[in-house]
């Protein structure tokens, strides 16, 4: 079981994977594109964070490029492609289409680019390009036990950036490990985009307001608004229950806004999947197709907050996310697919 362990991960990574790169991997030159703000203290930051940290251990160069639209990313490719760029990893399922396309002889109008290119987040299966597939739906499993034992309501809430299927797989894991320990929970579903906090804290208002007493996110930017919302009436003098969150894609446990409510994270270590990637690219041996990371390869995994832990989230209760920690990784426990 991989709960509460990421830190020992991340130090043996450091150890050991990056300083294997050698000195070559000081002449990498390693670009990183994404959707958002690198300052969301979600998705965008850790993956620049991650990158950086491959730099400091190792010397390569890196740029970084923020802000970029599905319409600009075809440009931002190219540049970094004429600039004699090793790799470029695009941040966001968004990329997919473009990458598709550019990586592709037969499609790219104006030829193919000679950079190699990963899709961080994608999860198409294709020769000409690498798809980074965090899955995290086993890591949701495991919070949705939470959620159920801790709801005294029965009433649980799910909000996302978009329905992309990185982000439908939690939603899917999130339920049906809150059904395996109480096949009568609800879950609500919604989207509300991933820079929007105003719009993520009313929609978790509206849960509230419909006795959601549990609401797991993964809105990136806008966890603020889900952290405020839930801050905000936990501090009423006339709440009905309290109400806690979860944290998603990094460790938002120690979040300043509703640190105190946030029972675990979904977190991916990112740092680690970069990690191998830019090794392959350094000793040649980098090709297309899906790498998935989920449960069993440590990278998508679960860590509790340790302030929850033992009051809020019960022994039992803890028993039972690492029981289904093991069956996952095993295979026992899948995640249901996406209903048609």
């Amino acid at each position: 079981m991989r709960v509460l362990l990421w830190v020992v991960a991340v130090m043996v990574l450091v150890l050991g994977v990056m300083p294997a790169l050698g000195e070559d991997a000081k002449k990498m030159k390693v670009g990183l594109m994404v959707v958002g703000s690198t300052n969301d203290g979600g998705w965008n930051q850790l993956a620049k964070d991650s990158l950086d940290a491959f730099a400091k251990q190792t010397g390569a160069q890196v740029a970084v490029r923020q802000n970029v639209s599905k319409d600009q990313a075809a440009a931002a490719i190219r540049q970094f492609d004429s600039r004699g760029f090793d790799l470029v990893i695009c941040h966001g399922y968004e990329y997919l289409e473009v990458v598709r396309e550019l990586s592709d002889p037969a499609k790219a109008k104006g030829g193919a680019v000679k950079v190699k290119l990963a899709v961080s987040g994608g999860d198409v299966d294709s020769p000409h390009f690498q798809s980074l597939l965090y899955d995290l739906g086993g890591s949701s499993y495991q919070l949705g036990i939470i959620a159920a034992k801790t709801s005294k309501t029965g009433k649980l809430g799910f909000v996302g950036g978009a329905p992309f299927p990185t982000v439908t797989v939690m939603k899917r894991g999130f339920e049906a490990g809150a059904k395996s320990v109480n096949p009568n929970v609800t879950v609500a579903e919604q989207y509300t985009g991933w820079d929007d906090p105003a719009k993520a804290k009313r929609q978790t208002e509206a849960f509230i307001e419909q006795g959601i007493d549990v609401v797991m996110q993964n809105v990136d930017a806008a966890s603020r608004g889900v952290f405020e919302a839930v801050k905000e009436y936990n501090a009423k003098g006339d709440k009905k229950f309290t109400v806690y969150t979860f944290g998603a894609n990094s460790d938002q446990n120690g979040n300043t806004v509703a640190g105190d409510f946030t029972l675990a994270s979904a977190v991916i270590r990112m740092d680690e999947a970069f990690a191998r990637v830019l090794k392959d690219v350094q000793e040649g041996k980098f090709k297309g197709g899906v790498i998935k990371e989920d449960l069993a390869s440590g990278v998508s995994v679960t860590v509790i907050n340790p302030k929850l832990k033992g009051n809020v989230i019960s022994d039992e209760t803890m028993k039972l996310v690492e029981e289904a920690g093991k069956k996952l990784s095993a295979g026992e426990i899948k995640i249901p697919d996406e209903k048609k």
